[in-house]
């Protein structure tokens, strides 16, 4: 796979989710009542829901840490924008963004730039 076919594999997904996340996010609120915490717990109420938000949580936990870590070890600029995004639409939003920006910061790297 190219770099280039990897970067747009990234911003499909990233789109694809992002239209899901608007189809699903609004009608869901205004059925709740713009009640943004409620629907946020309720993402709790089964094991098995609960088992898939704690590690969506989490994931975004170990990307926080990742772009962290990389911004001192690699120089990796901008990573907080990733997890901006995440914090407003999510993990896939948030790791395909990461990855871009890691992308072209580890590209520039190797070419001395």
């Amino acid at each position: 796979m190219s770099p280039r076919q990897f970067r747009a594999g990234l911003v499909v997904l990233a789109v694809a989710y992002t239209f899901l996340f608007i189809a699903i996010i609004p009608p869901a609120l205004i059925d709740r009542g713009f009640d943004f915490w409620g629907m946020a717990l309720d993402t709790f109420d089964t094991p098995s829901a609960a088992a898939v938000s704690s590690d969506v949580l989490l994931s975004y936990a170990v990307l926080a840490l990742w772009v962290a870590y990389e911004a001192v070890t690699r120089k990796v600029r901008r990573g907080w924008v990733a997890l901006l995004l995440g914090l407003v639409t999510g993990m896939t939003v948030a790791l395909a963004a990461y990855l871009l920006i890691r992308t072209r910061s580890v590209t520039s790297d190797a070419l001395g730039q």
